[in-house]
């Protein structure tokens, strides 16, 4: 059986994400750590080569779910 893959909105991904990066490290931690990360330039097709190399799209999902 094929297993269909559904791709999250980016929209909902980065709202929970901020949310989760509060929840954890409190406001004034993530202020700091947004206001870093956020000012950097980023090649991300550099950060995607080196993160997951030639694996699928696929290949990465059944990471993510074999984690869980």
């Amino acid at each position: 059986m094929v297993q269909k893959l559904i791709v999250p909105e980016m929209a909902s991904v980065r709202t929970e994400s901020v949310r989760a990066i509060i929840d954890r490290l409190g406001i004034a931690k993530a202020a700091f750590f947004f206001r870093e990360t956020m000012s950097q330039s980023v090649d991300y097709l550099e950060l995607k080569e080196k993160m997951f190399g030639e694996k699928t799209a696929r290949e990465i999902y059944r990471e993510i779910k074999n984690n869980q």
